[in-house]
């Protein structure tokens, strides 16, 4: 068996999406991911009122709202798909127009040389997913026929992602002897670690990381921060010493209980 990602979430659509733009011979240089709204420190009264607005929970509706999710779910595609990040924290542009914003993207995965994960921010966009992708120039004027500009960069917006009514589409794609769609990889690269809300004592237990008032996530590349705690085992983690709002945890600064998830990392980072 195997483990992958389904269409429906985001990080799924983005890979769909990859698929049927290699199948155009394509090259795609940014798997976007579409965000309306970020506020990284949410009171809980804001959270309350839209919690119930969309008759969700607060803690999920903390974690769209702060960023987390979305880094949790760029992480996953820069390791499943190949990509890298140009920052922590992703660049998330504030751009209107999703054509505008993945050209831009697309100069910085040149300058890069290497395809990249990010997201744009606009309460103007649609909520699902893009990518931004150059082809050979022979293709250009049919390119331009068809409506999709000058180039060399081209944008092509899936403005949807249905959740469980798209996983179907990916059940049975793996029953149809189906390769995986996405997944975290074998060796993935990218993680998304836990940066303090405010400030906390020595001696706190955070009690929930993901979707909390204490932690948000914030994607890095593990070469650069080897010593960082992922936002997904901080939960019921000890500080020992003051943390700062702000200040990235690491494994010196926290004491982790033992998981399966905590031996997995360990594994797999070698640390």
């Amino acid at each position: 068996g195997f483990i992958t990602e389904a269409e429906g979430h985001q990080p799924g659509c983005l890979a769909a999406l990859r698929e049927e733009v290699l199948q155009m011979g394509l090259s795609p240089l940014v798997y976007g991911n579409l965000k309306n709204f970020l506020n990284h420190n949410p009171t809980l009264e804001e959270m309350r009122f839209w919690a119930g607005k969309s008759g969700n929970s607060i803690e999920n509706i903390t974690s769209f709202t702060d960023g987390t999710k979305v880094q949790i779910e760029q992480a996953l595609v820069a390791n499943g798909l190949g990509a890298a990040i140009i920052k922590p924290g992703l660049c998330g542009l504030a751009r209107d127009s999703v054509e505008a914003g993945g050209i831009e993207l697309a100069k910085k995965a040149k300058a890069l040389g290497s395809p990249i994960s990010d997201y744009l921010l606009s309460a103007k966009i649609p909520p699902g997913v893009f990518v931004t992708a150059e082809c050979d120039p022979c293709h250009k004027v049919y390119l331009r026929y068809y409506k999709m500009g000058e180039g060399p960069y081209y944008t092509l917006v899936r403005n949807y992602h249905l959740c469980h009514f798209e996983a179907m589409k990916t059940i049975d794609r793996v029953l149809g002897g189906g390769r995986v769609l996405i997944n975290n990889s074998l060796r993935p690269r990218i993680s998304v670690a836990a940066i303090a809300k405010r400030d906390l004592p020595a001696g706190y237990v955070i009690k929930k990381a993901i979707g909390s008032f204490d932690m948000r996530g914030e994607a890095v590349n593990i070469t650069d921060q080897p010593d960082h705690i992922p936002i997904g085992l901080v939960q019921n983690a000890r500080l020992e010493e003051d943390i700062r709002a702000g200040e990235m945890i690491s494994f010196d600064r926290a004491s982790i209980p033992e998981s399966l998830a905590l031996h997995c990392w360990e594994k797999g980072s070698g640390i």
